[in-house]
């Protein structure tokens, strides 16, 4: 795993990259996590992979402002083209990393081969609503007695059954403390046109399905797929599939993206 900081308009940003054979998959995470997600995916992937650290997250830097959906893609553009990747790519994102995906892969256009999403956060405007309330403004103010830091550690339960992966919660803990402001990328993506995004796509989409906290929003997606897109239906995964079922993952992935 080569690790490496590569300058944007917005920022810098910090991009893990493996080496293979084939054509290079990029990896979109979902917030409030990095690229550290995915290393366990690239270790299994014979493919080169480079998995950026979105702005203000992980060890990207913060951006000056409150980023459009749109600048946080060209930010990500910006890092692939100083990496030198010039030919053909796949994406592969999860979450609100699904919606950047859709994005970079409008910015970069015929460049892009195919898009996998992993989850589509298509929330209605009172869901919408409701997730910012809830979620947009989770910046960590220190507080003496340490309860910012026990908040930050209870989040990584949340809609998951013992037994629990101490571990893995951890590595999400870190994550969530290290992201300038967890709920950024997410308040960015509900003013993104994703119906409309979706629909002037033309790069292949296939949509997996794993049925996690928004099974419910990416059942959305389905009416909305051009055809020749894929809807991959997965009732027998839930969260963190790229952790819980990494060969079932790398199954799907090998299958749905060829190298």
């Amino acid at each position: 795993m080569t690790r490496r900081i590569y300058p944007t308009r917005f920022g810098q940003m910090h991009l893990r990259s493996n080496d293979g054979k084939g054509v290079p998959l990029v990896l979109m995470h979902m917030s409030p996590r990095s690229g550290a997600m995915w290393e366990l995916l690239q270790e299994r992937l014979e493919r080169p992979t480079f998995a950026p650290d979105r702005l203000g997250y992980g060890f990207s830097d913060a951006p000056p402002w409150a980023l459009s959906l749109e600048q946080y893609a060209q930010s990500t553009v910006d890092t692939l083209k100083a990496a030198g990747i010039e030919g053909e790519v796949d994406i592969l994102g999860i979450h609100i990393g699904s919606i950047e995906a859709i994005e970079v892969a409008h910015q970069m256009g015929s460049q892009v081969r195919r898009v996998i999403a992993v989850g589509m956060p298509l929330f209605t405007p009172e869901e919408q609503q409701r997730q910012m309330e809830k979620y947009s403004e989770q910046p960590l103010r220190p507080a003496a007695e340490g309860g910012h830091v026990l908040g930050a550690w209870r989040g990584g339960f949340a809609f998951r059954q013992p037994p629990y992966d101490l571990g893995d919660v951890h590595r999400r803990f870190v994550e969530h403390v290290l992201a300038a402001n967890p709920g950024a990328a997410f308040r960015a993506a509900c003013g993104y046109a994703i119906e409309k995004k979706l629909k002037s796509l033309k790069a292949p989409l296939t949509v997996f399905a794993p049925h996690d906290d928004i099974i419910e929003q990416t059942l959305r997606a389905k009416p909305l797929l051009k055809a020749g897109a894929t809807y991959v239906d997965l009732p027998e995964l839930s969260q963190d599939p790229f952790h819980v079922a990494l060969d079932r993952m790398v199954t799907l992935v090998n299958r749905h993206l060829p190298p």
